[in-house]
């Protein structure tokens, strides 16, 4: 299956996705010591446990994607609960980039043109379909700032994750957390940077939409 590499946009819009894509990945120089002021005393371990707890948030912002074989940059918008998530992703205009939908029972990906596809691995569906090699079900707790299924990370002097790596199928991902909202509780991630080989994907999350969890 060939992937469609989100054939349907249009000139103008790739134009504008390149300067942007260019301008999300500029900032992570720029940006790694970023943090709002507002911070807490708490450890890892109830960082950690007010995170598991959050089963249910909407994340929205910016996603830059920069390969060998394309570059872009779309809106972002995650909304997680437990038993289903939904990666939708779209133009500065509001155009429809892609919808995945995630269950247990599999996943559903729709793209620009309408067309539905259904899959056991929502990733491979992902790939498969867009071009776009991206851990999708560990970024479910990644998103958040929670090193779920790796034991290789490294926190910051707020007792959050900084860093963390994983090797997913034989290939190398790493993930830096460049700045948190300390104002949030739990704190939330705002900007990362995804990584694997010659691949690297800028996330700004703007806005976080998540129930109060209180420190045990």
């Amino acid at each position: 299956m060939q992937p469609f590499i989100f054939s349907g946009l249009s000139r103008r819009w790739r134009t504008v996705s390149l300067l942007t894509v260019a301008a999300l990945l500029a900032g992570c120089a720029s940006q790694q010591n970023l943090s709002n002021t507002a911070t807490s005393n708490i450890s890892w371990q109830q960082h950690q446990q007010q995170l598991q707890a959050l089963t249910h948030y909407q994340a929205q912002g910016q996603l830059g994607y920069i390969s060998p074989q394309q570059r872009f940059s779309t809106n972002l918008q995650w909304d997680n609960a437990p038993q289903n998530s939904q990666l939708q992703l779209t133009t500065f205009l509001g155009t429809s980039v892609l919808k995945l939908n995630i269950t247990p029972n599999g996943a559903v990906l729709v793209t620009e043109n309408g067309d539905e596809y259904q899959g056991h691995s929502a990733a491979q569906l992902v790939q498969q379909l867009t071009g776009i090699e991206l851990p999708v079900n560990e970024m479910r707790n990644w998103l958040i700032g929670l090193p779920t299924g790796t034991k290789h990370y490294q926190l910051n002097q707020d007792q959050q994750v900084k860093w963390l790596s994983k090797n997913i199928n034989g290939q190398e991902w790493t993930l830096q957390y460049l700045a948190y909202n300390n104002q949030l509780s739990p704190a939330l991630p705002t900007r990362m940077l995804l990584e694997q080989g010659n691949k690297k994907i800028k996330l700004m999350i703007n806005r976080w939409t998540v129930p109060q969890v209180k420190v045990k």
